[in-house]
């Protein structure tokens, strides 16, 4: 590993001296960066916000999950040492885990996680995101990958400039660290960094929707997704998204600061494994606000799959059972605005609910 030493310039009589500041051992070191980094993340990037440590994925635990100034999510694995072979491919693991969540499960892996260690609690990723952002968390979405360490062995270093040059996002830093008169300096060197998209190719709705149509005629679902994507926004009244993988329908709620953020209830999404076949993806909170529609005898419960997060999906084969299934569609969407529209009524009574005054309270005494 490259040795990193740092001089301090100065004048004695006139002439330039150069004296060595003392390195901190390694050991040392180690206590101090993860710290410094959750106290101050722009130490990795510039206008990073953290919302995970330590959080559980079934190769390990991710050390730092982030969101980057531009809305990107950002994996960190960090070693407490020699960067190796072995930190790459664990970060390529947890990166390729987070790829491959929809935004719902996503939402859940980082909100049930967040609040520990130095993290803010994070109620809800998706509204959090757009609350930050202004606009909604595109899906699918590849993590940047960040690799840190106190220095990087060579093969390490190779790999990472193999992968970056392969164009995918990934990144190396080192960090040293110095002391003078009783201060302690912290280094940072760049050692790979990842080509970033130009602003001009960042994420946009239009590229989006390039990309969902494309996909869409790939898959030959171009005629069942013409009847049921504007169905389902005239349906529910909703904001139509489209990501790659397909439209997601969003209506306002209130978020526990007061502030409106559009939350995804429905989704069409396609699979590159199931060809010919349209998901649609009722969301926990749509399965919620139409609680009493679910547990009627109108539900067809033999089509519809329960997913862990307590959402419903149900698959549709060909534009005929679209058809077919038009009209329980239409009286689930139904059910969802009603519902929808309840706890925006609930929500805003219990806001303008005056406050009970206690004669402890009370100016008359």
């Amino acid at each position: 590993m490259e040795e990193i030493r740092i001089w301090e310039l100065s004048k004695e009589d006139n002439r330039p001296s150069a004296v060595p500041l003392e390195t901190i051992r390694k050991t040392e070191t180690e206590r101090l960066l993860e710290e410094a980094i959750v106290s101050c993340p722009d130490l990795l990037l510039a206008g990073l916000k953290l919302v995970g440590r330590q959080t559980d994925t079934p190769g390990g635990a991710l050390d730092l999950l982030g969101v980057a100034g531009d809305g990107s999510l950002v994996v960190f694995e960090l070693k407490k040492g020699t960067l190796t072979r072995d930190a790459v491919a664990q970060v390529i693991d947890y990166g390729s885990y987070l790829a491959e969540l929809d935004p719902e499960e996503l939402s859940t892996h980082i909100s049930e996680r967040s609040g520990k260690m130095g993290i803010e609690k994070i109620e809800n990723f998706l509204a959090w995101y757009q609350e930050e952002f202004g606009t909604s968390f595109s899906f699918p979405q590849s993590p940047r990958l960040i690799l840190v360490g106190l220095g990087a062995d060579d093969r390490a270093r190779r790999m990472v400039s193999f992968l970056a040059n392969s164009e995918v996002d990934i990144s190396l830093i080192t960090f040293h660290a110095f002391m003078k008169d009783g201060r302690t300096l912290l280094a940072r060197r760049v050692e790979v960094e990842a080509q970033r998209p130009s602003p001009g190719d960042r994420i946009t709705k239009q590229g989006n929707l390039a990309q969902l149509q494309s996909r869409v005629a790939r898959l030959g679902v171009s005629d069942m997704y013409q009847l049921m994507a504007p169905f389902f926004q005239k349906a529910l009244s909703a904001y139509q998204w489209p990501n790659p993988s397909g439209f997601s329908y969003y209506l306002p709620e209130l978020t526990e600061s007061g502030s409106e953020s559009n939350r995804v209830f429905v989704s069409l999404y396609l699979y590159d494994n199931r060809p010919g076949e349209v998901q649609v993806r009722i969301h926990p909170r749509a399965v919620a606000a139409a609680s009493e529609f679910f547990t009627s005898p109108e539900a067809p419960t033999e089509n519809m799959h329960r997913r862990p997060d307590g959402g419903v999906e149900v698959w549709i084969g060909s534009p005929d059972e679209w058809k077919k299934r038009e009209p329980f569609f239409k009286k689930l969407c139904s059910a969802i605005v009603t519902g929808w529209r309840k706890g925006r009524e609930q929500q805003a009574r219990f806001d303008t609910q005056p406050t009970e005054v206690g004669p402890e309270n009370s100016e008359e005494h």
